[in-house]
């Protein structure tokens, strides 16, 4: 479990090396898809992004436009992007 006051280029940091490491080890698994030990790593890798991704947009706001959930505003474009040091 993650810290609570982590800040921004932190949760960011542990988000893109999640991301990394699953997509690294998504291609092991296009050809060796019953390798237990892969997939451990894969839902492992997962969790610590789900994680760090909610606790990233608690905190600051959606990482991407399928995250908005204003209705009464578009706010994905206010501000920095979140690629840009930023978030909504």
């Amino acid at each position: 479990m993650m810290r609570n006051n982590m800040d921004r280029d932190s949760l960011m940091k542990i988000i893109t090396r999640a991301s990394f490491a699953m997509d690294d080890v998504k291609l092991f698994l296009d050809t060796h898809p019953n390798c237990q030990e892969a997939l451990e790593y894969y839902k492992k890798a997962k969790e610590v992004r789900d994680e760090a991704w909610q606790m990233y947009t608690e905190k600051f706001g959606p990482l991407s436009s399928y995250e908005v959930n204003n209705e009464e505003y578009w706010d994905w474009n206010k501000g920095p992007m979140p690629w840009e040091g930023g978030s909504c």
